[in-house]
């Protein structure tokens, strides 16, 4: 305190009432409990302690003697980890000998470890000191040292180069040089191990990290049982009766484009279309469809083995129910209002980020919010579980319960004859509908989009090429690819 506390300064803040910020006991006798209350302010919104005035705002004081101080300091020494909290004695005026004891507690600087008392941590419920639960202790740990205590950063002992998808990792360098996002020298990188060195996927003795294993694994629930995410479409609006349903037990990036592809094959249903140029052809725009997926994976709980993430299709709403928590301290609200990043797991995003996949100014919410606004629909809901944070985009209009096939026929009126469904495949089809929503793409553009390799884009264009659904115009260096819908 900058200042001594007089007895008016006590009644003044004690004439607030007992609150999240403040905690009243008559008297020391009261000290093991009124010390969960002080770990609880640590680790919350800080607070006031003062001994000597009642619950009914009544200022008695107490006969403190030299036993009562050290009965407070050895009470403040059961803190962990340690911190200088200087006790306050105010006497009263009118009662010699007697005093208040007040004792402020900082608000938690998200920096430290979690505080504890006599071994147990505690936090604010409104104006109730409860026991901290056992998640938001560890998030409290990661953050206070991201490098010793995330999931993310472990050392995975068993995991080497034979259970890493080769191709995948090379894709990626290569989606990461053509968004500049990645030194071009990281081409002339053959051995994996050095590219994931490259990646900061290893530590500095070589050896491999939890994440390599999420986002690289031929197999990974081989070592992380919880690497794995449900898709399903419903009938209607309640989990009835599913009308589509799977599991994806592959890494993240091939997570990624399984989710796509499903909300692809069943977001098609949206609406009516009058013409094949409208720009948004899904029930929820696709930029805002990419932003949720990401925020699924790359933001999810890992150290949670039980959950599982889950992307859920019903008639009139899509859900991304994910494992975790927002960070400690934010809302989705403060991402919309002041975008920033704070990811969860910073090695995974990052790699996501370089790659080109993703951003690094934390606008993925603001940015869904945006765009579902910009195509008129309802505003995004997020559902707050103890478990789970879950995203609700609710569709503009009811998803159509005719089947996908019919209704891809129907969006381009027959031209095609078929072809859509007889002959295209579920990554061919996502490729034909990005160009015709983005004439002159280029190969790049649709390696991000669809997160797969030249080599794989370029077989997938060449096909379709083939196929005389899509052509090249333009020259070599500016030109892209067009779809031949319309001009039939």
């Amino acid at each position: 305190m900058d200042k001594e506390l007089t007895i008016k300064d006590i009644m003044e803040i004690a004439a607030k009432d007992e609150s999240r910020v403040l905690e009243l006991k008559q008297s020391t006798g009261e000290l093991y409990k009124a010390m969960t209350s002080a770990c609880a302010f640590l680790n919350t919104d800080g607070g006031w302690l003062f001994f000597g005035v009642t619950p009914k705002l009544q200022v008695v004081g107490q006969n403190v003697t030299d036993p009562t101080r050290q009965e407070i300091a050895i009470a403040l020494r059961k803190i962990e980890p340690a911190i200088d909290i200087p006790a306050h004695y105010i006497e009263i005026e009118d009662k010699p000998g007697f005093y208040v004891t007040a004792l402020h507690f900082p608000a938690h600087l998200f920096a430290n470890a979690p505080f504890t008392f006599d071994g147990k941590p505690y936090y604010k419920v409104e104006n109730t000191t409860a026991p901290m639960p056992r998640e938001m202790f560890e998030e409290r740990l990661r953050m206070s040292n991201p490098t010793r205590f995330s999931w993310e950063n472990r050392i995975l002992d068993e995991f080497d180069t034979r259970d890493l998808d080769i191709d995948r990792l090379y894709s990626i360098i290569q989606m990461g040089v053509l968004r500049g996002r990645i030194p071009g020298g990281a081409l002339a990188i053959k051995a994996p191990a050095d590219i994931l060195t490259h990646l900061h996927l290893s530590d500095s003795d070589g050896n491999m990290l939890n994440a390599v294993n999420v986002l690289f694994g031929k197999d990974p629930t081989k070592y992380h049982i919880q690497c794995k995410l449900r898709l399903a479409r419903f009938e209607g609006t309640d989990m009835m009766e599913f009308r589509d349903q799977t599991v994806c037990y592959g890494n993240l990036f091939e997570q990624y484009d399984a989710i796509v592809n499903f909300c692809q094959k069943h977001l098609f249903l949206a609406g009516k279309m009058e013409k094949i140029e409208r720009e948004d052809t899904l029930s929820v725009p696709f930029k805002a469809l990419r932003e949720s997926v990401l925020n699924l994976l790359v933001h999810r709980c890992w150290d949670a083995y039980n959950l599982t993430p889950s992307v859920a299709i019903y008639d009139d709403r899509i859900e991304f129910q994910n494992p975790g928590h927002f960070p400690i301290g934010n809302t989705y609200q403060d991402f919309i209002d002041a975008p920033h990043s704070s990811p969860i797991n910073p090695v995974i995003a990052d790699v996501f980020y370089r790659c080109g996949l993703m951003e690094a100014w934390g606008r993925g919410i603001s940015s869904i919010f945006a765009e579902c606004e910009k195509a008129g629909m309802p505003k995004p809901e997020f559902r707050i579980d103890p478990h789970f944070v879950t995203l609700i985009v609710r569709f503009k209009d009811s998803l159509s319960p005719r089947k996908v096939d019919d209704t891809i026929n129907g969006t381009i009126n027959g031209t095609i004859n078929g072809t859509i469904n007889d002959m295209l495949n579920a990554d061919e089809l996502a490729i034909v509908q990005y160009i015709v929503e983005h004439p002159g793409a280029q190969v790049s553009d649709i390696m991000t989009f669809t997160g797969k390799s030249m080599r794989t884009v370029k077989r997938h264009i060449a096909r379709l090429v083939e196929l005389s659904i899509v052509e090249r115009r333009g020259s070599r260096k500016t030109g892209g690819y067009y779809s031949n819908w319309k001009d039939r």
